[in-house]
Parts: C-alpha cells; structure tokens; sequence
C-alpha cells in the first residue's frame, strides 16, 4: 500500500471511528466563558487599533488582543491563486539520500527551543525530537506505532538517536503525535504532544480521538551524550470544547480528518504571555457549516462554491497558560480559519521576523476543498500581532510546495526564526517508476522574506538543525 493509499485508509478509519464521551479533567483547557464580553482590539500606539494601509491600498492591517473573538481566513480567492515557480518549489531529493539511523522512522521533527521560539543547544549538544516507529514496520504503518523520540548532535548535522523521550507506558493515547518541547530559564524541559487514541487502545487506525498533553523532565549531559530523566507524571491539558473546537463525534457526520493535535508551545514577544497553536476544525456538526462571503473571498467570475466544501473547516487554533507548571489552559478562539478552503492545516508554529508575526502551517493537495488545489508543503500568513488579519504569503499562502514530479517527497515543513525549513523525507519516485520511502531528515532549505512575500534562497545540508542560542545562557 503506497503513501497516499495510507492516506485514503485513515479518511476512511477516521469517518469510522467511535468513542465513549470525553470528560474534561481538572486543570484541563476550558472554554470561554460565553458571558464574558471579549475585547474587540488592543488600542496601538497612538490609540489608533489599526495600522495604515498596506501600499496606498485601501485595506487595513488590524491587530486585535489575544483574546478577541477575531478570526483572519484563507479564503477561496487566496487559495485560487497557488502557483508554483522556483521561488516556492522545493528542490528534488534524488532517490539515493543518507539515513540517520536504521532502528526507526522519522518523520515530524521539532528542536528543543526557549519559549521566544528559539532552538537551543544544552551545555553544547544540538537536540531534536521527532515522531518515530520500528523501521522494520511498514511505512504506511508508522503513524498508529508513533512514539517521540529524541536526538542529539554538536554539530547540528550528524545526529545521534537516544531513544523514547518518555519511559514505557507513561504517556496518555496509544500512540504519540506531534508537538513541541520548550526548555524553561529553570532547566525544566516541558513536553507537549498530541494523546492520539484512547489510552492503551492498541493499535487500531479507527481510533481517531486527539488530545493535548503535557510532562515535565530533565536534560543531562555525560561523556557518552544526552539523556533525559522524569516525564512519568502526564497530564491531559486540553480536549476539543464543540464550540469553538470541532469534536471528533462531531466530525463523524462528515467524510474526512478531524482534528485536535499538535500543541506548539510559545511566549508572545508583546504581551510576554505563554501560548500554545494547535490544529483544530471549527466547532458543530460537520456539514452544518456554510460557505459564506468572508470565506470565500472575492473570486473570479463564473467560480462555483461546491456543496461538499462545507465540510472543509480546518483551523489554527491558540490557547492561553493559566498557571505556572504548564497544566491549566483556556481554549480561545481560532487565530485562522480555513473554512470551505481545506480541512488540514497541520503543525501550525510561528516566529516574529522584523516586527511581523509570520504564521506558517502545513498540508496536503488531497485536504483541499472540492474545487481548489495545492501542492504537499508549506503554506504561510503575516500579520503584525498575534492576533490580527493575517494575510496569505505571496497573495496564496504557498511559501513551498513539492516539485510536480515528485509531488509526496518531503512534508512537516518546520520554520525555525533563522529561516531555516526543516522536513522529513517521504516517499520519493524512482527513474523506474516506482518509490523509496524516506522517513529521515530532508536537506533544511532557507528562506528570504519581505514584507508579505517569500523566496526559497538556498539548499542547505541534510538534517541540519542549528541552534540559535545556549544553555546556560
């Protein structure tokens, strides 16, 4: 079974999937308070709660708090405009590529960072983490065996695999997913994943339930490396809510992923206060959704909004630390809908480059809504806040997308704040016609950016993930 037939199976096991009701536990993410009056924007210097127009044109760009019920869109229109060219296509990987380790596949992968989003290196040592899986299983087989694990390197290219981040039987789901691990000014390292599948589930592609959680450990260094110790103790820390969050009994009326997964955990240069992104759908029954002016944009003449775009609603969603050990969270409003555009918007992460909040996600051609296409890659948003009226890079959202012959040979675009782009290799077509399944590191590619624009500058090596700053500090 190739890569996107594994992809057509989990569409089909999540349109099946069945479970009990979910009570939210204590200290988990809350829902607002639909009593509390939200602010409608922060007052910018000036008191002015806009910025000038972009360009002399007539739009505006609006930064709104945190906590404002405001949601930007990728719209139809936007999504209409995806072309591809050598400033946004990546490179070919050849069919012959270098493996990091024979004992696992690799395939999402995020470096240790500070909460300023930063990679960072511990007394020395690089460190990665990254999604991985028997490499004696099948590849399609990966994501229902998924277990964090980590590596480290000094210098940032030739890595080491040290194993399981967690002890055996201590992390919530039955698989893990992704997510980000943030080294705090105490030497706390806190680990946050996505609880894929009900606890002890086994392996069962049918369980579609997605949970965020947290553990807390350790990093050590010795002659012979890295390794970590604690992460025993997880909590569950937040559960789609229904209304600002689809469900997953929610999703079962509809024929496509659902959605609650990949917590990216991050302080807010402006207002110092900790965050965490996540993937999310927005909230109701799938189907009852509309497609309306707002989502769809101002398009071309004669385009027709499919009726089965309704059920394409994928989000980027954020929510807020309460407390001071990582454990209570309040659910906000989506930054990002993709409402009648696509229904994945996966792995959403952020930097703040020259005063502007570059939002980036990641997905797939086949996640498209009926009618719109894009490449397998990177799609980004800039803004100047962290909520506020995103607009697509590049008039699309496409930042890097698969060559067309090659169009699955790398995914999990990761963005780090020195424009570096990290991915793993997936599946990679051969001079004979047929495929070499990759899961390891791509070559790292670098970006420029301007404004609202983007190009790909350069090919870095493969597997290169440098840190931007050290611990001690």
């Amino acid at each position: 079974m190739n890569t996107r037939t594994m992809r057509a199976t989990f569409v089909a096991a999540v349109s099946l999937a069945m479970v009990g009701a979910l009570q939210l536990p204590s200290g988990a993410a809350q829902q607002p308070d639909p009593s509390i009056q939200l602010p409608p924007s922060v007052e910018l210097p000036g008191g002015s709660t806009t910025l000038q127009p972009r360009g002399g044109g007539s739009s505006v760009d609006a930064v709104f708090s945190p906590r404002s019920s405001y949601t930007a869109n990728w719209t139809r229109a936007a999504a209409l405009q995806i072309r591809q060219d050598a400033s946004n296509t990546k490179p070919r990987i050849p069919a012959e590529f270098p493996i990091m380790t024979d004992e696992v596949w690799i395939w999402d992968t995020w470096p240790l960072t500070t909460l300023d989003m930063e990679p960072v290196a511990y007394e020395g040592w690089n460190i990665i983490f990254a999604l991985t899986a028997p490499r004696d299983i099948f590849f399609g087989d990966r994501h229902w065996q998924a277990r964090i694990g980590y590596f480290y390197s000094q210098d940032a290219q030739n890595w080491t695999y040290g194993g399981d981040l967690f002890p055996a039987g201590s992390s919530f789901g039955s698989r893990e997913w992704a997510g980000s691990t943030v080294l705090t000014d105490d030497g706390e390292v806190h680990a946050f994943y996505t609880a894929s599948g009900r606890d002890n589930g086994g392996i069962d592609p049918s369980d579609a339930l997605q949970r965020l959680a947290h553990a807390e450990g350790r990093v050590h260094v010795d002659a012979d490396g890295v390794y970590f110790t604690g992460f025993e103790d997880h909590t569950i820390i937040a559960e789609a809510d229904g209304r600002l969050y689809q469900t997953l009994e929610q999703s079962e009326a509809g024929p496509i992923i659902y959605a609650f997964r990949d917590p990216f955990v991050f302080r807010d240069p402006t207002d110092r206060k900790i965050y965490a992104l996540f993937e999310g759908n927005n909230g109701g029954v799938a189907g009852s959704h509309r497609c309306d002016r707002k989502e769809i944009g101002r398009v071309p003449g004669g385009h027709v909004v499919p009726d089965d775009a309704r059920y394409y609603t994928g989000n980027i969603g954020i929510m807020e630390l309460r407390n001071a050990d990582f454990t209570s969270w309040r659910l906000l409003p989506p930054l990002l809908s993709a409402e009648c555009t696509n229904q994945q918007t996966e792995r959403p992460h952020l930097i703040v480059h020259e005063g502007k909040y570059y939002l980036w996600t990641i997905s797939h051609m086949f996640t498209f809504a009926p009618g719109l296409t894009g490449p397998d890659g990177l799609y980004g948003f800039v803004g100047h806040g962290l909520r506020s009226d995103y607009k697509p890079l590049n008039g699309s959202g496409l930042v890097l997308g698969n060559p067309p012959d090659a169009p699955l040979q790398n995914y999990s675009d990761y963005v780090m704040p020195n424009l570096l782009v990290e991915s793993f290799i997936d599946t990679v077509p051969t001079a004979d016609g047929g495929v070499v399944y990759g899961g390891t590191l791509a070559p790292t590619l670098e970006l420029e950016l301007e404004s609202d624009r983007s190009w790909l500058v350069d090919e870095l090596p493969y597997a290169y993930i440098p840190a931007m700053t050290m611990y001690p500090w």
